[in-house]
């Protein structure tokens, strides 16, 4: 009975249920807040990028003729230097006595070629008077002639000698800043061995290898861009300061020669860096670097119509900071796409605009 009872209940509670209108419950949807910006038409071109060793545009390894020992060090690496100013001094025995010895000869054939040519002019004109024989004439003139060539001869050893011996007393040939200075008092030093390097950085040089296929797009004078990984990828502004018409042999590019203005001294010899040199310009339709974002190793915008984002998948081109080339998508010059506000949003999702 009572079973029967329950079952009744619950078919009543069921048609009561039943007669009762539905009621409908409405989820509001927030809109999403973003920044848009205009895709736009602007000059593009292609980025080469390479790398490269950074090097003073002056630099001179200053070496020994002959052998020298140590006798006075005045600098060190890393002191500034003014062309002519004194180095370093050596001491070499027979450096010193080949010059003293070729001094003295010199002064020698000096006083000889003076002797002869007073004698062949005094004798010239007795000749001419027919007061000597024409051999004693021409024995006074080949003596002269003999005294000229030795002369000769002598003065040439002795520039040799002097050069070699002034050498001694190493001066800079350049004014800038010392390197490669490794010597102690007493060391011997071997000919034509560099004894220090002066440069001069207040221009430094960057030699690249550039694809034949670009050539034509660069000129003397052309922007280019080097960023310096020792100096924390510090960019530096530079141009192509030469360009080589000849492919090297071996990498089949062109070298080309990119020179970058030292202003504050930061940058030094041997630096690694990477250079940058913008190629052929095109017409290009581009959008804010902010805007693309990747998923799935996909390239992506969203654009904004009639309030609502719509995801686009995008082939990206040339970067020209602070834009980005769009080379595929369905984009056009004019649509708006979203710059700031990406996190968090989806396709189809409605926003707000807060430019």
């Amino acid at each position: 009975m009572k079973k029967g009872l329950y079952l009744l209940s619950a078919v009543a509670l069921l048609l009561t249920a039943c007669g009762k209108k539905t009621e409908e419950v409405k989820v509001k949807v927030e809109k999403k807040p973003v920044v848009i910006s205009t895709v736009k038409d602007e000059e593009v071109s292609d980025l080469y990028m390479t790398d490269g060793t950074l090097l003073p545009q002056k630099r001179v390894n200053h070496t020994l003729d002959s052998q020298g020992t140590v006798k006075v060090i005045l600098k060190k690496n890393g002191d500034s230097v003014k062309k002519g100013e004194v180095v370093v001094k050596f001491t070499d025995a027979a450096a010193e006595a080949s010059y003293e010895s070729a001094r003295a000869s010199f002064e020698a054939s000096k006083y000889n070629l003076e002797s002869a040519k007073k004698n062949f002019n005094k004798f010239s004109t007795l000749y001419d008077k027919q007061m000597i024989s024409e051999v004693e004439f021409l024995n006074y003139r080949n003596t002269y002639t003999d005294a000229l060539g030795s002369f000769s001869s002598k003065k040439a050893m002795l520039q040799d000698s002097k050069s070699n011996f002034e050498k001694l007393t190493r001066k800079s040939e350049l004014t800038g800043v010392i390197g490669n200075l490794n010597l102690k008092v007493g060391n011997v030093v071997e000919p034509n061995t560099t004894i220090f390097t002066v440069v001069n950085e207040k221009n430094m040089d960057i030699t690249v290898d550039f694809p034949g296929k670009w050539l034509n797009s660069l000129k003397v004078g052309s922007p280019a861009k080097v960023i310096v990984s020792d100096l924390g990828e510090k960019e530096f502004t530079a141009k192509i300061k030469e360009i080589n018409p000849i492919a090297d042999p071996e990498t089949k590019k062109f070298p080309v020669k990119v020179e970058i203005i030292n202003k504050d001294g930061i940058l030094k010899d041997g630096m690694y860096a990477k250079v940058i040199i913008p190629t052929e310009k095109r017409d290009g339709i581009v959008v804010p670097q902010e805007s693309v974002f990747i998923r799935d190793l996909l390239s992506y915008v969203y654009k904004v119509k009639d309030g609502k984002a719509e995801r686009i998948e995008v082939v990206t081109g040339a970067v020209a900071k602070p834009n980005i080339e769009i080379v595929k998508g369905n984009l056009k010059v004019g649509d708006k796409v979203v710059s700031d506000g990406i996190f968090g949003l989806s396709d189809g999702d409605e926003v707000t605009i807060n430019n």
